[in-house]
């Protein structure tokens, strides 16, 4: 999920440059790229060194997203929260 939060943050920077931040990302973008590649370099070694857990972590990201999929439909049907669209 880290991994995934960071990728995000460098591919919404590049795709909405002029979108309004609720918050600065310090040292943007040396200190997001340096936790990114921390993040990446643990999973590799959480893969390589424990593959029992890796097969774990797989499955319950497996898991996630499939429950995410399934839970879909209901996320749309939900009526939007009053507080979200004040940001414009």
């Amino acid at each position: 999920m880290y991994i995934t939060s960071m990728a995000a943050l460098f591919k919404l920077r590049r795709s909405e440059p002029k979108l309004i931040r609720p918050f600065r990302a310090p040292l943007y973008p040396l200190a997001p790229a340096f936790a990114l590649g921390m993040a990446v370099l643990c999973l590799v070694a959480m893969v390589w060194y424990n593959l029992l857990l890796a097969l774990i972590f797989a499955a319950m990201m497996l898991g996630g997203y499939l429950w995410f999929r399934k839970t879909a439909a209901a996320r749309e049907r939900a009526p939007v929260d009053p507080q979200l669209r004040t940001v414009s």
